[in-house]
Parts: C-alpha cells; structure tokens; sequence
C-alpha cells in the first residue's frame, strides 16, 4: 500500500488533468484509428528527395499567404521533386504547405516488393528511383500506440508510433505539394520491376540535413582510388575512415544518389539561376560508373535504433537486393523458391542473422553467378557509419561491424562492401579485413586540401553575403584570397566545420571585422557553442528548450512534434503546456532540429548530438543536457497516456526506466528496485511476455530483463518459438550465459522441455555451450533426461561432435532420478559410441571405446545399429578403420539385419566398401529379411563404381533373394538401365523368372522405364512372356498405366490379347493407344493393298470400342476414333467389292459425324461402284457443301470437284445410249480420284 501511494503521483496519476486525458483518448478513439491509418497510408506512398529553402522560424505554423517569395521556393520545390504528405496542426487546420526547419534527403529504396497493398506499383508511385516510406509490425520494437490523444481545442492529436519507428531517411528542408498527379509528372516511372509475390521490406533512411541539396564538391581523387581498389584487387571490401564532419556520410549518399536506387541516375546537369544555390553535378563519369555497381545500401544511425541492428539490417540488404536489375535473377530466385521467403522474414533474422545471411542471400548469389545468371562483373554494398551501430551493441550477438567481420569470409569474390567509420572507432571495426582510405592526412594529402579549397572557394564566389562579410579590406579579392586560405587552415579536413562557418558568415551572424580572423570559432564545439549563445542569451531561454533537447536525446527512435509534446508534458501532473506555448519553444531549436518526410524529428548531425551530451575536458559546459529527464519524460508518456502497454513497448518503458534512475535518491521505505518493479507491472498486460519477446529472447537486455523478473515475470514463461520453449530453453540454446544465469537465479525450472523433450541442457549441449551446461548442471538438470527420440544430452553433444561438453558431462555423476524414464550411464554412452561413430567425430568416440562397461559390438536399442554399421552407413571411412582396428566385427548385423558391407553399399560409399571387402566382408552374404546380396543393393541402387568392383572382386550374378530376384531383377525394378546393361554384359539372364514367374522385362514394364525396356527388347528378352497369373509385359504396363512403356511394347509387335483389354478397362488414355494402334495397323496394310487383313485390323477395333458407348458419347477422341474406323472399314469394304456392306458404314460414320464431308464422300464412292449414279451425285454434292463450310484445303475440293464431274458425265451418257444399265459396265474416271 505504500508502494501504491508513493507512486500514486508519479506513475499512475489520477490527477484532473489525467483524468482528463484518458477520457479523451477513451471517447475519440475510433477517430485516433483513422488518422492512423490515413498517416500510414500516406507513408506508404513514393517519397522523393526533395528541397526546399532555409526556412525560418515559421516552418512550424500553417501559412495561407502567397508571396512571391514562397512561390518561388514552391517552383523550386516542384522543379527538384520535393513530395509530402498532408500534414495536420494540432489545432485541427490543413496546412496546405508547411515547411520544417531544416531540409532531408530521402533516400530509401523505391519500394517494389510485395505488400498487401494493391496500390504499391511502379506506375502508382510515377517514377523516382528513390523508394517508398515502407511500414512493418514486425520492423516495429514499441508497436503502434495503443492508446492516443486526439486533435481538439485543448490540443491533444493521435500520434501513431508504428509509422515512424520504420527508420531513417536522408532529410531535405520538407515542402508540400498540392496534388499526387504533379508529383507523379515529375519523374520517369522507375526501372526497377515489380515483385509484388515478394513481402520483403527495405528499411526507409533519411539523413538529415541543414539545407536542401548541398553542393558536392570534390573527391574525385577518392572515386578514382575506391574504383581502383574494387575493381583492380581481390580485396573484400573498403573502409573509409575520418573524423567527425570530414564528408563520410555525403560521399557514400552521392553513391547511393547516382545508383539504380537514386534520382540522379539519369540526371542531366542543369542550373537554377533562381535557387540559393546553383544546382552543380559534378559527377563524371568515374562516379556514375562506380554508382552503377551498387546494389543496396545502409545508414546506421544512432537516433533511429533499428538501423543499428543486424536482423534489421540483413532483411532490409535482402530487400534491396531484390530490387536492384543488376540482380534481377536473384529475385526471380526468391519467387522460384517459396521456403527461402520464410528464411529471409524478420522473426527469422532475429533468431539466426547469420543463417539467413549465408543461406538465402549468398548461397544463392553465388550459385546464380555460377550458372552465368548474374552477368555483373563486380556488386558493391554501401554501409554507412559503422561506429554509430555501436551505440545500439547488444548484451548478446553481433554488431553490424562484428558481423560483417564474421560473414565476409563467405561473400562472393564479386561482392564488395564499402564501409566508413570514425577514425576515433576503428577499435570497433578491427575485424575487419578491408582496404582502408582515411580522410584524416589533411598535412599529408593535397588531395585533400584541394577538396576543401574547392568548396570554400564556391561557397564564397556564389555567395554575396559573404564576399560582403570577408571584404575587409580594400582589395576585394586578396581578402576574399586571405579569407579562404586562413579557413582552409582551420578546418583540417572538416566539411562540417567550413559549412557551418560559411553558413553563419552568410547570415550575418558572424561578422569578420579584421584580417586576424580572431572572431573565428576554431571547432566545431565552438561553433555550436556560438550557436546557442546566440539563440539562448539567457539560462531561462535555455531552460525553456532544455526538455525538448532531452525527450530527443533519449529516444531509441526519432519523434514526431505531437509525440514530444505530449512527452513534456507527461512529466507533470499538476498543469499541461499549451501547445503555443510550446511551438514557441520548439522554434528556439530551428535548424537543429530537422523535420523528416514521416513528420519526425532528428538532429542535423550525430557530432551535434554528441556535443549536447558530452564535452571533451577544457571545454565549457554550457548548455549541458540531462537526457536522464528525457529518459523519464519518455517512460511517464508510455505510462500515463499508453497503458496498459504491449510487450514490446514494456522492453522499452524498461529501457527509459534504468536510464532515468527516479527512484535512485528515494528516502521512502521501499527500495529503488521495488519501486521500478511495481510501476512497470502496473502498467503492462502481461509482464512475462515482455520477458518473452522475440528480440528479447534472442538478443537480450539483461537489465531490463532483471526488472522484468523482478516485476514478476515468469522464469518458466513458455515462448511462441522452437516448439513452445521456455525462455531458459531458448537462452540455453543460444548460449547466452548471464541471462541462463539470471533466469536460473530466478528459480527458472531446469526440467521443462520444448514439444520434441528437449530440456535446456540437451539444447546447449547440442550446441556446444559447455559454460551453460555447467551453469544448468549445477542448478540439479538431470543428466539422463531424455527427448523424444529417447537421447540425453550426452548423446545429443557426441552426436554433434561437442567435445567440450562430452567431457564435461562424463566427469559428473550420474544418477538417474527415480520413476523418470532417465537413462542410465551405460544405455548412455553406447547411444553417444553411436552417435558419435556416425557423424565421423573420432576423439570423442575412442575416449568412449577408452570407458569401461563400452560393447563395441553392441547393438544400441534405440537406433538398432552397432558402432560400424552407423559408421559405415555415413560412409565414415577413418572411423571404419579405427573401429575395426578396435575389434568390431565385420560381418555383425545391426537391428534391421544388415550388415556394414550392405550399408556401405546401399548408401554408395565405395571406399568404405573397399575397406570392409579389404578386411574380409563376405561379398555374398545375404542381408536383411528380403536376403539380399551386395550386388543386387548395389544394382538396386544404381551405384556402378561399387557394382563394378564387387563384380571384378567375383559377386555372383545370378543369386536369388527370397522372391527370386537377381541382381538383373532390382535393377530393373527400379529403371537402373546402366546397372542392367553392365549385368546383361557381365552375362546374366535376360529372361530370368522370378517366383512369380515375372522376368526383368515385366519388372521394367511395372517400374515404367521406356528406355530400359526397349533396351531389354534390343537384347532379345521374350516379349510374350506370361508370369504365373497369365499376365504379360504389355498387360503389366497397361496395369500400370505406363503410357511410353505400352507404345514401345506396341511398336516391336506386342499382341492385344483378352488380358490387355481387361487391364486396359477404365483407363481411357490406354484405350485409346491400343485402338489408334489398330487404326495405324489398318492403315499400314491398306496402304499396301492389303485390304482383307487392314479390314480384320479396323472390325477388331471396331468390336472392342463398340463396348465404350459412354466414352463415346463423352469424349471427342472415341467418336473421332470410331469415325475413322468406320470410314477405313469402308473404304476397304468397297475395293473388296462388298458394296452394300461399305454403303451401310459409311451411312454409320455420316451418323456419328454428320459435319464431316468424308463420310458422304466415301459413300458416293461406294454408290458409283454400286452404279447408284443418282445418289452418289447427292452424296457427292452434299460432301461438297460440308467441304466447303469446314473450310478445307483446295485439294479437297479440286477432287470433290472432279468426282461431281464424273458423276454427270456418266448419268448424261446413260441417258444418250438408252440401253440396259445391268449389261454396261461401269468403267473408272481417265482422272483416277485418289481415296481421302
């Protein structure tokens, strides 16, 4: 109760103004939903880098007015493609352009990967190669805020977290467009293709910066030396290092800017004579055929969490990778390959980054390099600010720096990466075996001078104020000369250093009165110390922006102005700031603040954010933040105005806490400790899934882990992953000592197991974590607890060659608990003997083969294999000796009754096989139930090597097992059709017949090989053969429905017997092979004038398909089928002079087809040579009629043509001889009518 009242005012208030704020977020919160969407909505749209001019101390408010100064900055805007979204004040008003105090870069990659939403097309998005704001859950740590205030007169407005946790751009001063169809009319539709199959999804970066499209002068000497070192040398990778402000991040985002991800890609040089500054492209060709090779990019940085961590950073490369055309076939890959779009999601990379990298990125660049589907010669991947990772290093796992380090040994000699850090930082990216370029030899390097004068001198010479501000003295130019020279003097390498100077003589904020130059800062701390006098002349003006300074500071992610507002004022309870009172702070911190395309904030520069924070000794200490408060700020906000809060927000409400220490100076009864338990419990759903979260189970905080247990998480909490787990499975599993540890300090239960019986000390002894299992051991895990595939961790350790852990583990002592099912020591060490054996770890099985109580001819009852025929089966060839050399015996057989010869053979390991035959292997000793020999495994399997040598070493060929197979026999069974010749060569029987009376031509017929059988017909097997149930070949073929093996069996002869037609019942597709087989028989001996056997051929068709009525009548092929037979049988009918008969038929075929011109055409035929002159003339002229409305060949109808011609002539000469038609004979046309 105490506890609840101290806190009663500092967590959970119930203040009128509380109160007051949950009853708004209680009574709009369906509106909140639907500014969320529409504010994601809006982020998911095509967000161009764009520009815009310094804005002043009104980028915060709503401006309606139009003056020809803000219609220029819009012409400009719209001329270099500046796009954002409808933003809404928190009084409710549309602005319909608001500027941010500063400007940012957009360069994310365009977004063509596969979303839910029907709307992200390339067309959609009109064309900037620059990507969409892309949005995920699971990119998400907080989640989207659960509860939100919302826009009304006391000033509340919803502010969706998830939207702008999705991470960084590049910042341009930010300008609104009017409409989505000027937008879209600016830029070419991208060249990047669609993969909407795809739900890959790119981190979003924006980098922010002071003024919109900076010059980039300079550094072409660097462009020439990295292409040299990329394109000329075997080295991995590049890293450039320098000190703060020397150009890093600007030289790696002219890269990106010129590459297949960036809009200048194909840009053409163009000035603006009514911009502040000209726009200059000095890009030659050097840096756009560099660019040309980049095929994805990343910027960590330290203001925005999840560009700093390896899952995030693996799927998002992954992304990018997809998109880039160079790499067109990998994508294509992914879409082939469904199983490595579950490895390449989120969850997966935060379980394993490592796994993913190798196993779907490059794995599978490498093979499509390989196979000559990548036609790149050479890849680069850009990584920005490797040091700014390393604020964001987790308790547990890699860094992005320590990653690469590990991974780089595996990428493709063609993919490159070039990287950059702080030269202050190198300790951090010593792994690292990259060529390295520093930009810190400002004595050494005139390179590097001269970059720096180039850039002073444009500043200067397109710049009025300034040439006025340096004109000190009377000759104009010597001071402007002077002037450059003494600031290329004090920059020592500095971009940052002479743009900000140059930037404050511009605006007259420093006036250059003499040519000493005293009055000029000399660092950069300076500078900013100099900024802030300016803008803070007092300590109260100061105070005012001091809380703003902090909530920013002690973000994991950057915060919109409503979020930071709403932050502020969360820390009190008593009053709220009004929100003007609040804007007017805000614009205190213009221009250090800069406004990204997602409404969020970050600041111009990680050395400014560093100042605020830190300040090197000898310098003052004014200005100095306390982010401790921010931090509090932040973890009153989660409390006060999103409870109850979900897991993830709970890691981060843990985060804020440890960081503002509030309790740390409690004088109360309760313990600081306590105190922060209880306030996170009470505001949290479920504590112990917040201890149970994805990134918190695979790379956890331990400190907020700590309060999360202490808050009352559940050390035992079951877990979503790796078969429900427990968390102190998966901390076992990973090896993560201190949280085991903690978790085990808690009372975690060591006998808890995942779905498959896994326990935490069978999951890190499988993983070789000998320090956990010590820890877990020592906590009372059972040694002989056991999964469900019945193997301890002894076992499981052997198995995976951990020979640490084994060591370990037989040093403790074993006592199985009783009524547990625990093995003993002894079933242990035999299953580990085995274990081991079969996986080729030597050491750890002869120090098993050192133990007493070890059988090394034993059979383990688990597995039912002995040591050598484990080995033998994984064709472990230096375990096979050893164990021999140890006395296991030969020819022992395992539980299945094979023996390691047969195993060996079975599994194709010939030299394994050598070895045993070497030591005396029987070579015919039959294995198993079935009593197979080596050989007819060997034929079985079709392994040749080892057929060979056991034949050269004298196997016995013709051998039966207990069917009656030979070795011919297996190998033909399973269309083995190399096994078999090499068997018939060595002479084995061809017609060899089993106990069934099957030879190995039925064998090939059932196993449906065509080409084996018409091998075995070659070699002359009996195609006629009949087994013992009067079954032959081409009947077991048909039975089979082996449609290839039955039109061989066909082609050299095969009879149709009663047999064939029974087994042919009900398969359609049989029956219509056997009778067009019949119909082609027919054909063939008609076309030879063998008219008696061909009608034979047609009537035997005829009968068997006219037991198919219903086929007929469903299918098209039958009805063609019997129409053909019918007009055959016809025609061959008529020249075998049974007119009347051939009549009648043809009659049958005009029934079944009456379209079909043949049919009339073959009885007209038969009615000339029946002298039916009058009706064959119908019959002709009908046939006629149909020909030509089927459309047929010109032949057709030349010869229906002259058969009318016939027909007339031969009636007219009938009626001029008036005489009897019975004495005349019919004589045949001079034009002789070939048959259709």
């Amino acid at each position: 109760k105490n506890i609840e009242n101290a806190l009663n005012t500092s967590t959970c208030s119930d203040s009128a103004v509380t109160r007051r704020r949950r009853k708004n977020v209680s009574n709009k919160l369906s509106s909140a939903s639907e500014s969320t969407t529409a504010s994601e909505n809006r982020l998911n749209r095509l967000s161009l880098a764009g520009t815009s001019v310094y804005a002043g101390s009104d980028n915060l408010v709503s401006d309606n007015s139009s003056t020809v100064a803000e219609k220029q900055k819009d012409q400009l805007r719209a001329r270099l493609g500046l796009l954002l979204d409808n933003d809404t004040s928190p009084d409710g008003s549309n602005t319909t352009t608001t500027t941010s105090s500063s400007s940012s870069h957009n360069i994310s990659p365009q977004q063509t990967l596969a979303t839910d939403s029907s709307g992200l097309s390339v067309d959609h998005f009109g064309g900037s190669q620059l990507s969409v704001a892309t949005k995920d859950d699971t990119y998400s740590l907080c989640g989207k805020l659960k509860t939100c205030c919302l826009t009304d007169t006391n000033g509340y407005e919803v502010f969706p977290a998830k939207s702008r946790k999705s991470v960084v751009r590049r910042s341009n001063r930010s300008a609104q467009l009017g409409n989505n169809s000027k937008r879209n009319a600016i830029y070419k539709s991208s060249s990047v293709p669609p993969a909407i199959q795809l739900a890959l999804k790119p981190l979003f970066f924006e980098v922010p910066l002071q003024e919109p499209d900076p010059p980039f002068i300079g550094r072409q000497w660097l462009l020439r030396e990295l292409s040299n070192i990329l394109t000329g040398t075997e080295t991995p990778g590049v890293l450039i290092n320098g000190n703060p402000g020397t150009g890093k991040t600007a030289f790696i985002l002219q890269l990106v800017e010129y590459s297949c991800f960036g809009r200048r890609k194909n840009a053409s040089s163009e000035t603006d004579p009514d911009g502040i500054y000209y726009q200059i492209s000095t890009a030659s060709d050097r840096i756009r055929a560099l660019a040309a090779h980049v095929v994805g990019y990343h910027f960590c940085q330290a203001d925005a969490n999840l560009t700093c961590l390896v899952p995030d950073f693996v799927h998002s490369l992954a992304a990018q990778l997809c998109q880039a055309p160079q790499l067109a076939a990998y994508r294509d890959y992914l879409l082939s390959e469904p199983h490595l779009k579950g490895i390449l999601s989120v969850k997966e990379c935060i379980a394993d980054a490592e796994r993913v990298m190798r196993m779907a990125i490059l794995e599978p660049l490498t093979v499509l390099k390989r196979t000559g589907k990548i036609l790149a010669k050479t890849c680069i991947i850009l990584v920005d600010a490797l040091c700014e990772a390393e604020y964001h290093r987790p308790d547990h796992g890699y860094t992005i720096a320590t990653f690469l380090a590990k991974i780089t040994k595996f990428f493709p000699s063609w993919l490159k990466v070039v990287a950059t850090v702080r030269t202050q930082m190198l300790e951090f990216v010593k792994g690292l075996s990259y060529t390295k370029i520093t930009l810190d030899s400002w004595a050494s390097n005139d390179l590097l001078q001269k970059d720096m004068l180039d850039y002073i001198t444009f500043r200067v010479n397109n710049s009025a104020e300034i040439q006025n501000n340096v004109a000190v003295v009377k000759d104009h130019n010597t001071g402007q000369l002077k002037f450059i020279g003494h600031l290329q003097t004090l920059t020592k390498g500095s971009m940052l250093y002479a743009k900000l100077i140059l930037d404050l003589i511009e605006r007259g904020q420093l006036v250059i009165k003499s040519t000493s130059y005293k009055v000029l800062p000399v660092s950069l701390a300076q500078i900013f110390l100099l900024h802030f006098n300016l803008r803070f002349p007092t300590s109260c003006s100061f105070e005012k922006a001091a809380p703003i300074l902090n909530v920013c500071l002690a973000a994991l992610y950057p915060l919109t102005l409503n979020e930071i507002y709403y932050t502020i004022c969360a820390i009190k309870t008593d009053k709220v700031m009004a929100w003007d009172e609040f804007l007017q702070r805000f614009r205190l911190l213009d221009g250090f603040l800069i406004k990204r395309i997602d409404n969020t904030y970050m600041f111009f520069h990680s050395s400014f954010r560093e100042w605020l924070i830190r300040r090197d000794e000898g310098e003052s200490s004014k200005f100095l933040c306390d982010f401790r408060l921010g931090h509090a700020a932040i973890a009153f906000r989660l409390s006060r105005l999103q409870a109850p809060l979900d897991p993830e927000q709970t890691l981060e409400l843990g985060h804020h806490m440890l960081k503002a220490h509030i309790y740390r100076n409690s004088q109360g009864p309760q313990s600081p400790r306590d105190m922060q338990a209880y306030w996170i419990s009470s505001v949290t759903d479920n504590i112990s899934a917040a201890l149970g979260a994805l990134r918190n189970v695979y790379s956890p905080n331990l400190k907020v882990s700590r309060l999360m247990l202490l808050a009352g998480s559940s050390p035992h909490y079951r877990t979503e992953f790796m078969g429900d787990a427990t968390i102190l499975c998966l901390a076992a599993h990973e090896g993560i000592v201190p949280m085991v540890s903690l978790l085990l300090e808690f009372g975690a239960d060591v006998g808890l197991t995942n779905s498959q019986g896994c326990t935490p000390l069978i999951l890190a002894a499988m993983r070789g974590h000998c320090d956990v299992v010590r820890l877990l051991v020592a906590a009372g895990s059972s040694l002989g607890q056991t999964d469900t595939t019945q193997r301890c961790a002894l076992v499981h350790a052997a198995r995976m060659g951990r020979l640490n852990v084994v060591k370990y583990l037989l040093a403790c002592d074993w006592t199985p608990r009783t009524n547990s099912g625990d093995v003993s020591l002894n079933l242990a060490l035999q299953q580990a003997l085995i274990g081991a054996a079969s996986q080729d770890h030597i050491t750890i099985m002869e120090d098993l083969l050192d133990m007493e109580n070890i059988n090394i001819n034993q059979v383990e009852i688990t597995s039912g294999d002995l040591a050598l025929t484990a080995a033998a089966r994984n064709g472990c060839l230096n375990t096979v000796e050893i164990l021999l050399s140890r006395g296991a015996k030969i020819d022992s057989h395992n539980k299945q009754g094979f023996t390691a010869l047969g195993l060996s053979v079975k599994e194709g390991h010939w030299a394994v096989a050598e070895k045993l035959l070497e030591n005396g292997a029987d070579l015919d000793e039959s294995v198993t139930s079935a009593r197979k020999t080596s050989l007819m495994i060997a034929a079985e399997e079709g392994h040749i090597e080892i057929m060979e040598m056991l034949i050269t070493r004298g196997a016995n060929l013709e051998t039966q097992d207990h069917e009656g197979f030979t070795a011919l026999s297996w190998a033909c069974l399973r269309g083995r059709q190399t096994a078999a010749k090499i068997l018939m060569d060595k002479g084995c029987n061809k017609n060899h017949a089993d106990n069934n009376g099957r030879t190995p031509l039925d064998l090939a017929a059932y196993q449906g090989s065509a080409n084996l059988v018409q091998y075995l017909l070659e070699q002359g097997a009996n195609i006629e053969h009949v087994d013992v149930n009067g079954m032959r070949p081409l009947d077991r073929a048909i039975a089979c429905r082996n449609i290839q093996v039955v039109q061989v069996f066909l082609r050299r002869g095969a009879k149709l017997g009663p047999t064939t037609w029974s087994m042919a019942m009900g398969k359609p597709e049989i029956l219509i092979v056997l009778l067009n087989k019949l119909l082609e028989d027919g054909n063939v001996l008609y076309r030879k004038n063998r008219f008696q056997e061909a009608s034979h051929r047609y009537q035997y068709a005829l009968r068997k398909i006219s037991n198919l009525e219903i086929l007929i009548e469903k299918s098209a092929i039958f009805a063609q089928l019997r129409t053909n037979l019918l007009l055959n049988l016809s025609r061959c009918k008529r020249k075998l002079n049974v007119l009347e008969e051939s009549i009648d038929l043809a009659t049958q075929a005009i029934a079944q087809k009456p379209s079909s011109y043949e049919g009339y055409y073959a009885r007209a035929k038969a009615r000339m040579d029946h002298c039916d002159l009058n009706d064959a003339l119908i019959d002709a002229n009908e046939a006629m009629q149909k020909a030509a409305q089927s459309g047929v060949l010109t032949d057709v109808i030349d010869i229906l043509k002259r058969i009318q011609d016939d027909l007339l002539i031969r009636i007219s000469q009938e009626k001029r001889i008036q005489c009897n038609c019975n004495e005349e004979t019919s004589t045949e046309s001079p034009h002789e009518i070939t048959d259709l």
